[in-house]
């Protein structure tokens, strides 16, 4: 909600602005833009010769859990939906990762999270860390109550196919290596039928979905780069005390999850607003 929040105060690109009638107080034309995520795609497996949480969260197993749950003994309720994390390079020449992959003890229908099957399954997500291509966010009316326009452009860069391809081709390894091969019984998505780049890129067109990682669409840099939206102090340029704290700050994408690094950038935000170094804040 930031660049729209600030787009309806009348602070964005001006040609939007007139377009949805709001009074231009600051005409900056990076508001909205440069909006980045972690385009994921979840390839889903049956398994076999062991349960999974597909069997622990349905009819009396469930109960079970609930119970155990509710009297503090470890529980299902309590897992996350990622059990296991990878990093890892799509290219044996990089030397940093450039994937990165989640797994999860349970199947979901059509790789949707929160859709369990019915039967065991494991799951095997993976994203491209550092994506290249850029969307945008913005406003659709002065209405603070009527939701914006998104546009991700999530695969827009051939960079980013290529990188996301060759991570599906190495989760596909993963599944069916040596010592899941007493449990892997089927790929079911995307399945055997998909095998060339063209089939498994469609799949992930098809497929795929946002990781949440938002970021980007109020960007911090310099004044001298015109999409810059806020300082180094989180200003927003143009206007007295007023700063943004979030994830839209990021002119790029970290290489992982991003909510430690928005809470950094809180706490970074804290002490500046009280005129504090990070070495003289007591919660340091």
């Amino acid at each position: 909600n930031t660049p729209k929040l600030l787009q309806i105060s009348g602070i964005g690109p001006k040609k939007l602005l007139n377009n949805l009638g709001i009074p231009v107080l600051i005409d900056l034309p990076g508001v909205g833009s440069n909006f980045r995520d972690h385009y994921g795609v979840r390839m889903v497996s049956h398994v076999k010769n062991i349960k999974t949480i597909n069997n622990m969260a349905q009819g009396a197993p469930l109960l079970i859990e609930i119970v155990r749950w509710l009297i503090k003994k470890p529980s299902l309720l309590a897992v996350s939906p990622s059990l296991a994390h990878i990093f890892w390079k799509s290219s044996k020449n990089l030397d940093n990762p450039d994937l990165m992959f989640v797994f999860t003890p349970a199947s979901f229908r059509e790789g949707v999270v929160g859709l369990l099957d019915k039967h065991p399954g494991m799951t095997c997500g993976v994203w491209q860390e550092r994506p290249e291509s850029t969307g945008y966010v913005n406003a659709s009316s002065a209405d603070p109550f009527i939701a914006p326009v998104i546009q991700p452009n999530y695969l827009a860069e051939e960079t980013d196919r290529r990188i996301l391809l060759a991570g599906m081709r190495l989760g596909r390894k993963l599944m069916r290596t040596s010592m899941l091969e007493n449990f892997f019984d089927k790929e079911v998505a995307p399945g055997d039928q998909v095998q060339t780049d063209d089939e498994f890129l469609d799949f992930a067109f098809q497929n795929g979905t946002t990781a949440y990682h938002l970021i980007g669409t109020a960007q911090m840099g310099p004044q001298s780069n015109p999409m810059s939206v806020v300082n180094a102090e989180l200003k927003v340029y143009g206007i007295r005390n007023l700063r943004v704290a979030d994830a839209s700050i990021m002119p790029t994408m970290p290489s992982a999850n991003t909510n430690a690094a928005t809470l950094m950038i809180a706490e970074k935000a804290a002490d500046m607003i009280l005129g504090q170094s990070p070495a003289n804040n007591p919660s340091n």
